[in-house]
């Protein structure tokens, strides 16, 4: 019997392997665009040209009197998230799970890549940023990112989004 702090040395051993195919398969990608806002967020509404998101008090009371707002989306690309696929579907459950998860940190790193290049100019320009918030945090429906996709052109980064609202 082992004490808590170690860990099982199979597992220690996929996990190795996977981050190292992960990251040979991975193409990370991010995009942003900068968008002034109609009228300064406030009331948990944000309005852009015909577009009204609303992401609920929490979030609206963070981002409230912002005059511009930086939209982005980011990802590892399609290689952690197809290997998870084929390694679920052939039944190597934990596997495809471990390699899920970093592809999730992958496109998490991803996305702190790009907020760090909008930080920089925003910086430039004596401008501040909030720390980003997503359909699907603190009540915002996840269905609005309908509405950030439509801000993107189609297929950008190469993702696509479900009618559900399932990145992939």
């Amino acid at each position: 019997v082992g004490s808590e702090n170690e860990h099982d040395p199979h597992t220690r051993e996929l996990v190795g392997e996977l981050i190292c195919k992960c990251s040979e398969i991975m193409t990370p990608c991010g995009a942003y665009n900068r968008i002034k806002a109609d009228t300064p967020g406030h009331a948990g509404v944000i309005v852009i040209g015909q577009i009204r998101f609303e992401p609920g008090k929490i979030i609206g009371k963070m981002l409230r009197g912002s005059v511009e707002y930086a939209f982005f989306v980011a990802t590892a690309g399609p290689g952690p998230e197809t290997l998870s696929r084929s390694l679920i579907s052939s039944g190597k459950f934990l596997e495809g799970y471990i390699a899920d998860l970093i592809g999730s940190a992958i496109a998490e790193s991803a996305a702190d890549q790009v907020q760090e290049q909008i930080r920089i100019v925003a910086a430039q320009e004596g401008m501040k940023i909030t720390n980003r918030y997503s359909p699907g945090y603190c009540s915002w429906d996840v269905s609005e990112q309908q509405k950030l996709f439509g801000l993107f052109r189609k297929g950008c980064c190469g993702i696509t989004l479900s009618g559900s609202s399932l990145m992939s």
